[in-house]
């Protein structure tokens, strides 16, 4: 059984009060942490070969912050940045990460923004130092409690993005979830657990309000390290959950909060536990880093950043597994397609990893929304078609998912030599 130099590592990125949070179209500054954010990282292989995959607790992980903190984590312990993933949980109730969308006047936010780098960092470096020999085995189960497709056909034939509570006009889902929670797991000689990655789809917007927090993701790690022997360092990435909401419209009683992010945390670790059961050894070489160029489809009078007409899909491949990194809010029916033409036995999506360029819809949510919703910056939910207008409203055209899916696949077909 081939083995791998594995650590984990974390470092709390948690700000001051009065920093702005980011999600919802009204202002928000921070009166109260409920629990830290953390950023965390687990690394990879021996020096000369290491690999980082890290996720921190923000809403997105925009190109310039990526930047920043690769170059940071490179300086600190040498990992090129072309070997270093970073995506974000997509919590909303965390502070802006996004500059150019900050006030002037945003001082707290800011400083904390500022200060993002050298702080995430230190969890690549202490991932660094912690590594030892492991073992890899993986597994998955499913979970269909906690998530649902949150756009939904109506009886007039439209395609609504949370359509309210009981809308008797709901006919059903237009699209799927992703029910895997995946699990891989390493392990010491002896056998005790050194580390756990963790990967499903679902938005992390819970709890709502103004007091800072991990979400479910926090209640996840918290819950695994109580109750697993050694207390594991636990590494959490989102799949793809543009489409995705904790909310089940169809049900009588709306559920969020701090409490709904707890039960759906500690649902999701019960989940990983029953996984663990059920693990298989896996191989832990090659361990092979590639990217692919995707040319994303604008219109002609597109006014989004230049970086985003072309940009790199990262792909890591770790013996039987690969990771693969898309920096948007990726429709799930996207991802389902990436991991059915994936070359290796497991394939894992982090979200809004390594930049972000807002939401990515498939085509054909494309084509169910586009004679109900405009182009023009949103100033309030659209629920005619909320996804698709934010996307339109950046420049991008239908099929723009489908090119970033194709170029995670050749990404992964890369990794095979």
């Amino acid at each position: 059984m081939s083995t791998i130099q594995v650590g984990g590592g974390q470092a709390v990125i948690t700000p001051g009060l009065g920093a702005s949070l980011a999600g919802y179209f009204e202002a928000r500054q921070a009166t109260a942490i409920h629990d830290d954010l953390y950023a965390r990282a687990l690394a990879l292989g021996a020096d000369g070969e290491a690999v980082i995959l890290m996720c921190c607790d923000v809403i997105c992980m925009p190109f310039e912050l990526t930047a920043a903190i690769r170059a940071e984590i490179t300086r600190l312990t040498g990992v090129p940045g072309s070997r270093i993933m970073i995506s974000s949980t997509h919590t909303h109730t965390a502070p802006q990460p996004r500059a150019f969308m900050l006030k002037p006047e945003d001082t707290a936010t800011r400083v904390w923004l500022e200060g993002l780098p050298a702080r995430a960092a230190q969890a690549a470096v202490a991932a660094m130092a912690a590594r030892e020999t492991c073992t890899l085995a993986g597994a998955a189960v499913m979970e269909d409690r906690i998530a649902w497709n949150r756009r939904y056909r109506m009886r007039d034939g439209s395609v609504r993005t949370n359509p309210g509570y009981q809308n008797p006009d709901i006919v059903g889902p237009a699209a799927p979830i992703d029910p895997e929670v995946g699990v891989l797991a390493f392990r010491r000689a002896d056998g005790s657990l050194k580390a756990l990655y963790v990967n499903y789809a679902c938005h992390q917007d819970c709890v709502g309000g103004t007091e800072v927090s991990a979400d479910y993701t926090g209640y996840l790690v918290r819950r695994l390290q109580e109750r697993l022997e050694g207390a594991p360092f636990v590494l959490f990435t989102n799949g793809a959950c543009g489409d995705i909401n904790h909310c089940d419209v169809r049900s009588p009683y709306p559920r969020k909060g701090h409490e709904h992010a707890r039960w759906m945390g500690e649902t999701l670790a019960g989940d990983v536990c029953q996984a663990l059961g059920k693990l298989q050894p896996l191989a832990a070489s090659p361990l092979v880093v590639a990217s692919e160029p995707a040319s994303l489809p604008l219109r002609d009078d597109a006014t989004v950043d230049p970086s985003w007409r072309t940009i790199d899909i990262q792909a890591i491949r770790l013996g039987d597994v690969g990771f693969v990194g898309i920096p948007a809010e990726y429709f799930v029916e996207l991802q389902l397609d990436i991991r059915r033409r994936s070359p290796l036995a497991r394939t894992f999506l982090a979200e809004l990893a390594n930049g972000w360029v807002g939401y990515i819809p498939t085509r054909k949510a494309f084509e169910e929304n586009l004679a109900h919703v405009s182009a023009e910056p949103m100033k309030t939910f659209d629920h005619m078609g909320y996804e698709v207008r934010s996307a339109l409203a950046r420049g991008f055209v239908p099929g723009v998912g489908e090119v970033m899916a194709d170029a995670a696949v050749r990404a992964l077909q890369a990794t095979q030599g």
